[in-house]
């Protein structure tokens, strides 16, 4: 304990750590701002102005207008009705002619049907946008939730893949439950991009922890210590995972509590299929959301690993923050550049797939992503948290043994 403690001591009082650990919670605090910012809402007064609300004001007008609860057949008529009586008068729900008021009052409170509907009716195939004006509002309402299995099948080609989606749905609660709220804003990928921005300072942190002592040379002289090489690199790892882990409990817990007292816990009950295309997994917005900590939990914990694994290899900092930094950024280059089988598997197993920005955990859990081997197919989310619940222990194995042999230069 009293090595823990110095080695804490002494990665702490480093200016650069307490700099980068202080940007964590300014930068928590942004991200928890900027969802509740961007919510706007926009009418005209008796005086025909136009009046724009924003933030928790919005927020509030908007959970008064929003047809909400169980997504039943008569409010997905209603909502093709609205949609086709506004465009047969102004040609698109979304031109400038539409009034703000009638855009208020007939489109705005049931547009994530409208949006869920567009997705449904959509060819997958031909990629050709569903025409909501050509449909029956009875038979649509009555046919909604058997058309949604039908979209799934057309979205997969392989049978097995086809099967396994369709058992993840089968698990979905019907109707589909809708409250406006954290679901309907973009706190999700704020929650996504405040795990994107934690994981990197930390590998800022964690990517010189052993290198920094092989560079000064200090390292030969710990290691022959009474307690230099197994139980003082066990106190570096326990130090680094403790400080990244506390602060990432904190950061997101600020931001959990604030979005969720602005736009309301009850909103957390709305299913992810209600604000989302086509989505597989029988989760409501709160426990995707804790799903998602979780991952990025996890994720954070690899990722942590795998610096103190080169941070144990290299010989100076320069060359493990190197690294670090490429091996984090190579899931999001590599979904960039292709989106082949080979190159999916490899950004999904790397350590830091769950936190990226364009293929992280989230959007692969409301995506029908599979990646195959031969016949067998696998869900990508759970590719990606076997890989990282491997990476953690073997990672962290594979530093210690390599401290322990170190050599000197």
């Amino acid at each position: 304990m009293s090595i823990l403690c110095l080695e804490l001591k002494r990665v702490l009082k480093t200016p650069v750590t307490l700099i980068l650990l202080l940007s964590c919670l300014l930068i928590s605090l942004i991200m928890s701002y900027l969802p509740i910012s961007y919510v706007h809402y926009n009418y005209l007064d008796s005086n025909g102005q136009n009046v724009t609300i924003a933030g928790a004001k919005a927020i509030d007008l908007k959970k008064r207008i929003m047809v909400q609860g169980p997504i039943t057949s008569d409010k997905i008529q209603k909502a093709i009705k609205n949609y086709q009586e506004v465009t047969n008068k102004y040609g698109n729900i979304y031109a400038d002619t539409v009034p703000q008021n009638t855009y208020n009052k007939k489109i705005l409170p049931v547009e994530y049907i409208i949006n869920r509907l567009t997705a449904i009716y959509s060819d997958k195939k031909s990629g050709v946008t569903a025409d909501l004006n050509k449909i029956s509002p009875y038979s649509t309402g009555e046919n909604f939730y058997k058309k949604y299995p039908e979209q799934i099948k057309d979205s997969l080609v392989q049978p097995s893949a086809q099967e396994q989606a369709l058992n993840l749905y089968e698990k979905v609660n019907k109707p589909f439950e809708y409250i406006y709220g954290y679901g309907s804003s973009d706190a999700s990928d704020y929650l996504v991009i405040l795990i994107f921005l934690l994981v990197i300072i930390f590998t800022f942190i964690t990517a010189s922890i052993f290198s920094s002592e092989y560079q000064t040379g200090s390292d030969s002289i710990l290691r022959c210590t009474k307690h230099g090489r197994g139980k003082l690199a066990a106190s570096k790892i326990i130090s680094a995972i403790l400080i990244c882990g506390i602060t990432f409990t904190i950061c997101i817990f600020i931001f959990v509590m604030i979005e969720n007292n602005t736009f309301g816990w009850e909103s957390l009950k709305t299913s992810l299929q209600s604000i989302n295309g086509i989505c597989l997994p029988a989760l409501n917005v709160g426990q995707a959301q804790k799903i998602t900590i979780a991952a990025g939990m996890l994720t954070m914990l690899a990722v942590v690993s795998f610096n103190l694994f080169l941070s144990s290899r290299c010989k100076n900092t320069t060359n493990s923050l190197i690294l670090s930094m490429v091996f984090f950024l190579l899931p999001l280059i590599l979904s960039a550049i292709s989106s082949n089988n080979i190159t999916n598997w490899i950004q999904s197993i790397l350590p830091s797939a769950g936190a990226e920005l364009a293929s992280g955990f989230y959007y692969e859990l409301t995506k029908l992503n599979f990646l195959s081997i031969g016949s067998f197919n696998f869900w990508s989310p759970y590719v990606m948290v076997t890989a990282e619940i491997i990476a953690v222990p073997l990672f962290l194995i594979l530093t210690v043994l390599c401290y322990c042999k170190h050599r000197s230069w």
